[in-house]
């Protein structure tokens, strides 16, 4: 089915879908739906439900990498959560088809592969080396078990055999390869003009009346946030105190539970000499190339170095500049017929013809590492510190239903819920909804505070899950509700901006002014003389030049090119309030023939990346177009 389907997406709609040169979601049409406990799943697909719990945490993870990467300038109103939400439901769908597909097509993950992964995240690493107490208190941070976090890499590993099927099968044609590096390549070169604002900020003096109209008009600048200052609880699993004895037996058995995590599989580190050969080929194709492999075999035979024939020779882009290199590797990770003639093999040995879905290939093993399985002595003290967690987790599940229990009954305070479980009241700073320091950090409990119930009634909270081991319930103790300020209280403020507002104002009508001389024929030399300002040369440029303001290359390149009739310019207002004029001169296209092999083999092998991706994503909406996709409406 998926040889089919991807044969159907090969076409001009593949090619122009890889311009994109990207992958994004879109929308189709989900409805409300988030919120109901009342349904059974956030989505059936063919079958199988993607449970509200999962959509909870793809939602939070989508949260927290958007946080991540913008930081300061995260602002959550950017950010509708029925929005994100549905992208986040989306994006299950989608690894959901490609699981299926994946085990339609007979990927698997085992155990060993899992195991062999677990322990090469450099998270789960003391000192470079594996350690199941960091592996464990790591997933506690993310509120996941161990189980839920080997299933979820088993799916990654599973989907992605797909994807890296889909990668390491796309073939960019010559032509692709020639126009996709003309544009990468492309340089531009300009002159340019820049007026700057602080030689016009002197001419933009405001009266009270503009500050006036600037504060009247963008009051929503001069607002003191909403604030609210909060009592609360926490209920931390490391805190909590546990007997401190423990029985050898009891050791030993979780020892053996968790055995396959003390055990270091097999790797083996080869390299390979791949000459391809697509699934449909014909049987000239198939001669052709099993010729060519033969007489690479009998030159390796001959005593020819492997390296260098790999270089020459392999259809292999990845490897082929590295000798063929495919660094180490397990069981369970690479083509059966390639795994089976790899593991086969002494160190230093090289195979016979060995062939798989993506052709014909010889393998030498240049390096074994052995299983390495660490002993009860070895992880005794792991071992203890695992024990002792796994106690404070259960303690701390019966005293997170007491906290929940108390904080319910007595809404309106927190003290028998600290009385009760020996808890500390403490009080936050003012937080907005923005957040703040100390536990105005985290932004569930922040979303939380702001609710009618907990803001209005002044209740206790539900317990929040900060971690999978760390609860907290909150209580607005004070409330400030946002309100303008006085003019009075911010005139330098609004002055300063309306000034600055003003003065690039009149940059802007000047330069806009500049332009249109230029348009009606006036040199840009001219035009820039009558003002006092100096014509820049920009010099050839590539579209990752960092020499030059960004703004002014991103806005060079989507200027038209140049024709005898049409001269290509544009005014560009920059952050700084600054405004340049650009006047393109002369494109440059990237020119292909011009590199050697290697670097034209990196190009194809960069395009056929992005190409396996493209193609893949055709192909998750083929099957989603084919598929039973269930989302449940939203209950009143």
């Amino acid at each position: 089915m998926l040889l089919a389907i991807r044969e159907r997406v090969m076409g001009i709609v593949g090619w122009v879908l890889l311009g994109f040169l990207g992958v994004a979601f879109a929308f189709f049409g989900l409805n409300s739906y988030m919120g109901d406990t009342s349904r059974p799943y956030a989505a059936s697909v063919n079958g199988a439900d993607i449970s509200l719990t999962d959509l909870k945490k793809s939602y939070q993870l989508t949260m927290a990498r958007l946080k991540d990467r913008m930081g300061k300038a995260f602002d959550p109103a950017l950010f509708p959560e029925e929005s994100l939400r549905k992208i986040s439901l989306e994006r299950l769908i989608h690894e959901e088809l490609m699981l299926q597909e994946a085990k339609t097509d007979g990927f698997t993950a085992t155990k060993e592969v899992i195991a062999a992964r677990i322990k090469v995240i450099p998270a789960f690493k003391d000192d470079d080396t594996f350690s199941s107490k960091k592996y464990t208190r790591m997933l506690q941070l993310q509120g996941l078990s161990s189980s839920e976090f080997e299933r979820g890499l088993s799916r990654e590993l599973v989907t992605q055999q797909l994807r890296d099927g889909f990668a390491m099968t796309a073939y960019p044609t010559p032509a692709m390869v020639k126009e996709i590096y003309r544009l990468q390549a492309q340089q531009r070169r300009f002159r340019y003009l820049v007026l700057q604002l602080s030689g016009i900020s002197d001419k933009a003096s405001v009266s009270d009346a503009e500050i006036q109209q600037y504060y009247d008009e963008n009051s929503k600048d001069f607002i003191s946030p909403e604030r609210v200052k909060l009592q609360y609880v926490e209920l931390i699993a490391g805190s909590l105190p546990v007997d401190e004895t423990v029985e050898e037996e009891d050791l030993r058995t979780l020892y053996e539970e968790q055995s396959e995590l003390y055990i270091t599989p097999e790797e083996r580190r080869a390299r390979h000499i791949l000459v391809s050969l697509p699934p449909d080929s014909d049987s000239d194709a198939q001669e052709t190339a099993l010729a060519k492999i033969t007489s690479l075999l009998k030159q390796l035979d001959e005593g020819a170095s492997f390296e260098e024939l790999a270089k020459r020779e392999s259809d292999d882009p990845g490897s082929a500049s590295k000798g063929g290199d495919l660094g180490y590797f397990g069981k369970g990770v690479m083509d059966p017929e390639f795994e089976a003639s790899a593991f086969s093999l002494e160190k230093g040995q090289h195979s016979g013809i060995v062939k798989t879905a993506f052709g014909y290939h010889i393998i030498e093993v240049t390096d074994i590492k052995p299983e390495v399985v660490k002993s009860f002595e070895d992880v005794r003290d792991e071992l203890v510190n695992d024990y002792f967690s796994q106690k404070r987790s259960d303690l701390f599940y019966e005293y997170a239903e007491t906290l929940a229990t108390l904080a319910f009954e007595e809404p309106d305070s927190l003290d028998g819920a600290a009385n009760e479980l020996g808890l500390e009241i403490s009080t936050s700073d003012w937080l907005t909804r923005e957040g703040g320091p100390g536990i105005g950090e985290n932004q569930k409990v922040v979303d939380a505070a702001f609710t009618e119930d907990i803001l209005e009634s002044r209740n206790n909270s539900e317990p929040i899950e900060i971690s999978d081991d760390h609860l907290v319930v909150i209580r607005v103790l004070d409330h400030e509700p946002a309100e303008t300020k006085p003019l009075d209280a911010v005139r330098e403020e609004a002055e300063r901006k309306a000034h600055d507002a003003k003065a690039r104002m009149l940059v802007r009508n000047e330069g806009e002014q500049l332009l249109e001389d230029l348009k009606s024929g006036v040199s840009m030399e001219e035009a820039a003389g009558k003002r006092g300002l100096e014509v820049s040369d920009s010099g050839y440029i590539n579209r990752a030049s960092g020499t030059l303001d960004r703004l002014l290359v991103q806005e060079v390149y989507r200027m038209p090119p140049v024709t005898d009739d049409h001269p290509s310019m544009k005014g560009v207002a920059l952050a700084s309030g600054d405004y340049a004029i650009l006047l393109l001169d002369e494109i440059r296209d990237g020119d292909v023939t011009k590199l050697n092999a290697t670097d034209r083999n990196k190009i194809a092998a960069e395009i056929a990346k992005i190409q396996g991706n493209t193609e893949l994503t055709a192909v998750v909406d083929a099957l989603r177009a084919n598929a039973t996709i269930i989302i449940p409406e939203k209950r009143n």
